[in-house]
């Protein structure tokens, strides 16, 4: 299918009326049409037109504001390319007032401008990033892409007051002309005829090298167009120009991509905060800047980053958007940020006493205990190491999968409604951390193999167990004077208190108080003020989940991480979970973009020397 564009592109360039008239008093006219890049195009967005497709055959009409009308003809001439450039070079053959009126006004100084209709015969949507060669130079897709006319026919060239290509300018030659006699008039067009095109084509070339050397500086470009100045004295002006200016950066006027579609869609979830923090300040200006109020905005963004037409009905639209890159990328990029947020967000006690660790698959892993110990022993002069063993001291330990759907039904994204998207995201991440969290208590209440127990010297109970400044002090002690098989100590020390919530009022009394009351004649200073950190658990006393294991009374005493009293295990180190994206048709009888979110994770206990349970009772 073809499409003509005529008012749709607009091309300011550089437009070349020459006051001299040959011995017919038809005024000539060259034409610099278009500079081979990328102009802006009213709704086509930016486009570019490739020369070398561009058929250029016969006579072009040279018209009045693109009115083909016998009102509008101006004139005629041949199109050709020069350098990469597209110039029309011609004569205002037409009688008629616009006519009389573009070289009134030419005569004037009035800078005319000029643009090309061009019938499209074929045509690709070039997407942000991707790079195509095109009129001798490389031209970058940026935003959200261009449509590169890759074949078209030239229908005519319009000369119009102003056009819709905002960097360029545009300058008539002899503008400021004075009115000559006859005789310098008939001299100046025996000379034109003498030189034929090859003084046209020189006279364009010098008009498209200047507007190349002042592509960023209109002013000077129509003063050295008009003026006839050379390239050396262009450059020059435009040095000169450049000297005294503060080099700033500049937002893109259209900006888009993948990350611009994340930060738009957490401003349109009032989530910037979120995303200044995770996108940074700039991306979220690109976001705003886009100017998106809805999701249907977010999808047409979507398509024309991904280089598709965008469909007229919503509902296309929608599934469109949705089978792209784009979007599909920036949804799931946008659940991961909002589920790792409420992920985060989640209190994890665990963390102050376990030690993390990365496995590279689901089999069983072996590791060894910190508290492993084999003092190392003199070595005589040509002497032999001796060899250690860890025996006992290694446990085993492995990953499992958690997961869960997040879906979104079509009509939520066309009835522009989030917030279901939003929340599910969110209820997601702090789920994943609450079963994390389960897992790690639940194993921690299981004390598989008497982990505590007296004879590994971390346990104690009784009546002197509840948590007071000597329970405490207990606990404190029977870490601090582990040793290992041969009555090696292990200076461990203790970083960690534990509770359940029934006794956070005690234990913050315990490690805040300057002074505790004590029985009559004894010391009320708190020796153990700030002793260690604490860390408050309500699983601990959770009997309902956790049955008699569960307890408001008994609490933890645990060293540093580093000693691992537990292991947490994440697959290849990934602490956090992961959102894949399944489009429409992962779930055939549901109209609803899915996402797959899941976690691979797995915990046990380790060191039990650098761990202390008390009961808290008899």
């Amino acid at each position: 299918m073809t499409a003509t564009i005529t008012e749709d592109i607009e091309v300011k360039e550089d437009l070349l009326l020459s006051a001299a008239v040959d011995v017919k008093k038809i005024p000539t006219v060259t034409i610099l049409a278009y500079n081979g890049g990328i102009m802006r195009v009213g709704t086509w967005g930016d486009v570019v037109i490739d020369l070398a497709g561009l058929d250029l055959a016969g006579s072009v009409a040279i018209l009045s504001d693109h009115d083909s009308t016998r009102r509008g003809i101006v004139g005629h001439g041949r199109a050709q390319v020069m350098d990469g450039r597209l110039v029309v070079t011609g004569n205002i053959s037409a009688t008629t007032s616009a006519a009389r009126e573009i070289v009134d006004a030419s005569k004037n100084g009035f800078p005319w401008q000029a643009s090309v209709g061009v019938e499209i015969l074929d045509r690709r949507q070039v997407r942000a990033g991707e790079t195509v060669v095109a009129n001798g130079k490389s031209i970058k897709a940026t935003g959200s892409g261009f449509m590169l006319v890759s074949r078209g026919r030239l229908r005519e060239v319009s000369i119009v007051g102003i056009g819709c290509d905002g960097n360029t300018a545009v300058a008539i030659a002899a503008s400021k002309m004075k009115e000559k006699s006859m005789e310098a008039q008939v001299q100046e067009a025996e000379v034109q005829a003498q030189d034929g095109l090859d003084v046209e084509a020189a006279e364009a070339k010098r008009i498209a090298n200047v507007a190349a050397i002042c592509e960023k500086h209109p002013e000077i470009k129509a003063k050295a167009i008009s003026e006839g100045w050379d390239e050396n004295k262009a450059e020059l002006e435009v040095l000169r120009a450049s000297r005294p200016r503060v080099p700033a950066a500049h937002l893109s006027e259209r900006p888009t991509g993948v990350v611009t579609l994340q930060a738009a869609l957490l401003l349109h979830m009032g989530r910037s905060v979120l995303g200044e923090k995770s996108l940074g300040a700039t991306a979220m200006e690109q976001g705003a800047a886009l100017g998106a109020t809805s999701m249907l905005d977010l999808c047409r963004a979507a398509l024309l980053a991904d280089g598709v037409e965008v469909p007229r009905n919503r509902l296309e639209m929608v599934k469109a958007a949705l089978s792209t890159y784009s979007l599909p990328v920036a949804l799931s990029n946008v659940a991961n940020k909002v589920l790792l947020d409420a992920y985060n967000d989640v209190p994890a006690s665990w963390r102050a006493f376990c030690a993390v660790r990365s496995t590279a698959d689901f089999k069983t892993n072996t590791a060894i205990r910190p508290s492993f110990s084999t003092p190392l022993e003199p070595i005589a002069p040509g002497g032999e190491l001796k060899h250690g063993t860890v025996g006992e001291w290694s446990m085993q330990y492995r990953v499992d999968t958690f997961g869960k759907m997040l879906e979104v039904d079509r009509r939520d994204i066309v009835n522009d409604d989030l917030s279901i998207f939003q929340d599910t995201a969110q209820a997601l991440g702090r789920a994943a951390m609450r079963r994390l969290s389960d897992l790690v208590y639940e194993t921690l209440l299981a004390n598989a193999g008497g982990f505590f127990a007296t004879g590994n010297g971390n346990y104690f109970d009784g009546a002197d167990s509840a948590l007071g400044i000597d329970s405490l002090a207990t606990a404190i002690t029977l870490m601090r004077t582990q040793r290992d098989a041969d009555g090696n100590d292990l200076d461990l020390r203790p970083a960690t208190l534990l509770v359940t919530p029934e006794l956070e009022t005690t234990a913050r009394a315990l490690l805040n108080s300057e002074y505790i009351q004590r029985a009559e004649n004894l010391p009320t200073g708190n020796s153990l003020q700030k002793a260690v950190a604490l860390e408050i658990e309500p699983r601990l006393s959770n009997t309902e989940k956790f049955g008699s294991a569960a307890s408001s009374k008994h609490w933890y005493l645990f060293a540093s991480p580093s000693l691992a009293p537990m292991i947490v295990a994440f697959l290849n180190g990934q602490q956090t979970p992961t959102v894949e994206y399944f489009g429409l048709d992962a779930t055939p009888e549901r109209l609803a973009a899915a996402w797959r979110v899941y976690h691979d994770f797995g915990t046990a206990l380790c060191d039990p020397r650098a761990a202390v349970r008390s009961k808290g009772q008899a």
